[in-house]
This record gives structure tokens, sequence and C-alpha cells, in this order.
């Protein structure tokens, strides 16, 4: 009982992280979205996460990432953070 009690209170405090993927939105450009909705999610981890992405994705090309653009939504009450990389592979 104690173990099945931990689970889910580490689910609970963990949340989860969600990300869009890359997403073709233009000619050679992509963007990808990162959020959470755990309550000890942050911001700058889901940067981190996006432009990891970015970089592995474009890797997979034999190219690097170039950030063009993005947007951030910080926590707030009733939201949760949210953070938005759009890049192109040079």
């Amino acid at each position: 009982m104690k173990r099945s009690s931990m689970i889910v209170l580490n689910s609970l405090l963990v949340g989860c992280a969600a990300t869009s993927g890359v997403i073709p939105i233009g000619k050679d450009t992509y963007s990808i979205t990162s959020h959470h909705n755990g309550p000890a999610s942050s911001l700058t981890s889901l940067k981190a996460d996006a432009y990891r992405s970015a970089g592995a994705y474009c890797a997979t090309q034999g190219k690097t990432m170039k950030v063009v653009g993005g947007s951030d939504a910080p926590r707030s009450f009733g939201q949760f953070p949210q953070t938005e990389v759009q890049f192109t592979c040079i």
C-alpha cells in the first residue's frame, strides 16, 4: 500500500510533459512547442528541452539549428508554462 501511494504522489508531482514534435511551418523553417502541467515545471527547463529537440532534429540532417523566433508563456494562475521555438537547420 505504501509503494502505490508513493507512485501516485510521484505522478501528481511530476505532471505531464509534452512536446508537439517538429512541425514544418514554412520553407526550411520548423517549430517545436513544449509544455508541462506539473507543479515543479519551469519555463527554463522547457525551453532547454525544446532547444535540445530542435538541435537533435537538425543533427539528423547533418546540420546545426538556428533559432529564428519563438514565444514563451510563463506560469500564471490557471496557466502552465509553455514555450515555442521556431528554427531552421543550416
